[in-house]
């Protein structure tokens, strides 16, 4: 089998030196070190080789536009043809983006393309940096799927693999990785691969339709995000487009007249919003106000996904309607069937 490593930073691929953990250059032979010791402890005489690429080394939460483009054209030029799988070392704080990018720019590969991540430094006893990569190599040894997925274990819980465009938001003060309505794609159980048979994983649609244009940056979409007494801020003259998101029963408070002022400026400058985190369930008297607004609501899929797919469609200056359309359309296992 052979693998092919692009490392990109984040703690995964960190040391920790005075106080501060920083990208370290050293880390991805330490990390492939790692693994070939996990094999040995696990009995593993599975014949794997690596090559590497390292487009950049950053901590994730100062992730660019740049590097996203950096990131593609790096996946693009290269032969699938030549490798059994891809690995992508990656930060926890924004795995949740790169990971729903990814997916969206490679659709239909041929190969499966897993992100992995660590949730201390590999030196530290806490770290679940080396399982996640053992098992993202686990998981393309037995040829499970095709795809982008993340490789992740949180504490004290099975090895899990989940498609790349459902892993949500990590909750405050946690390192833990959930799959939206626990969507994730299957788990390890020893060396053994089980499926999530509760969520059908649907084959979507797969299709390349985006890009990453010179001069693109992450301007032009408001993220607005619901707490008591809120006040709405007017879009200003960058912004392309809104995604609202809900309290967990896809509510928002209503009865504030900001939200009717908001509604009205963008409804006035042509700006559509998008409501994420609605879309299942009993709908409360509250949501009457998306209609009224004409407000788009969204399927039940990852906020963040749908963050990234409402910025690829602006990037890839596709009009309100094609927004509309694409955000609705299951790409790359993002949307649950």
């Amino acid at each position: 089998m052979k693998i092919l490593v692009i490392f990109t930073g984040g703690t995964i691929g960190s040391t920790e030196s005075a106080g501060y953990i920083s990208p370290d250059g050293s880390k991805p032979y330490k990390l492939l070190n790692l693994y070939r010791k996990c094999a040995e402890e696990y009995k593993d005489n599975t014949d794997v080789s690596f090559d590497i690429l390292s487009p950049y080394q950053i901590l994730s939460e100062n992730i660019t536009c740049d590097n996203f483009r950096m990131l593609s054209e790096c996946l693009k030029s290269v032969s699938q043809s030549l490798y059994d799988g891809i690995i992508i070392t990656h930060g926890t704080d924004t795995l949740q983006y790169t990971a729903a990018f990814t997916s969206y720019i490679m659709t239909g590969s041929a190969i499966p393309v897993v992100l992995v991540s660590a949730n201390y430094v590999l030196e530290d006893p806490r770290s679940n940096g080396a399982d996640n990569f053992y098992y993202a190599v686990r998981f393309i040894c037995q040829k499970k799927g095709t795809g982008v997925f993340v490789s992740y274990r949180n504490t004290g819980d099975y090895p899990r693999i989940h498609c790349a465009a459902r892993i949500i938001m990590h909750q405050a003060y946690s390192d833990d990785v959930y799959s939206v309505c626990n969507s994730y794609y299957g788990y390890f159980d020893g060396g053994r691969f089980v499926y999530n048979k509760n969520i059908p994983i649907a084959r979507q649609t797969q299709r390349n339709i985006f890009n990453v244009p010179d001069g693109s940056s992450f301007s032009g979409i408001l993220v607005i995000h619901p707490y008591p007494g809120m006040e709405y801020v007017m879009p200003g003259d960058n912004i392309k487009a809104v995604l609202h998101y809900t309290y967990h029963s896809g509510t928002l408070c209503s009865s504030l007249p900001g939200l009717s002022k908001f509604a009205e400026y963008t409804k006035l400058k042509n700006i559509p919003v998008f409501i994420t985190g609605a879309g299942a369930g009993a709908d409360y008297e509250s949501v009457k106000c998306y209609n009224k607004y004409s407000f788009y609501v969204l399927p039940v899929a990852s906020p963040e996904a749908m963050y990234i797919k409402l910025w690829l469609c602006i990037i890839n200056n596709k009009d309100t309607a094609e927004t509309a359309r694409v955000m609705n359309e299951p790409l790359a296992d993002d949307i649950l069937l």
